[in-house]
């Protein structure tokens, strides 16, 4: 499937500053590595408010979806290991 990368790219700027700092990273450095379904679940969660990134991102509370919540256990964990 082909995505458009600048929109991709344009929803992964958020109105926090801590969400930035986790999703743009990510994207850069590892959209084009994932799966077809991955990058989808990846689209998904961007389409979800700030607040509930942040919720899911540093509040520990768990996303409704779990194919989301284990794009955002991905996440995490692909950007301790790069860090």
């Amino acid at each position: 499937m082909e995505y458009n990368k600048l929109r991709i790219e344009w929803d992964c700027r958020r109105g926090m500053l801590e969400l930035d700092k986790v999703i743009m990273p990510f994207y850069q450095q590892h959209f084009d590595h994932l799966s077809d379904h991955q990058k989808a679940v990846f689209v998904r969660l961007l389409a979800c408010t700030d607040l509930q990134l942040f919720s899911w991102f540093f509040n520990r509370t768990s996303a409704p979806d779990a194919e989301l919540q284990a794009m955002v256990d991905y996440i995490q964990h692909t950007l301790k290991l790069s860090s």
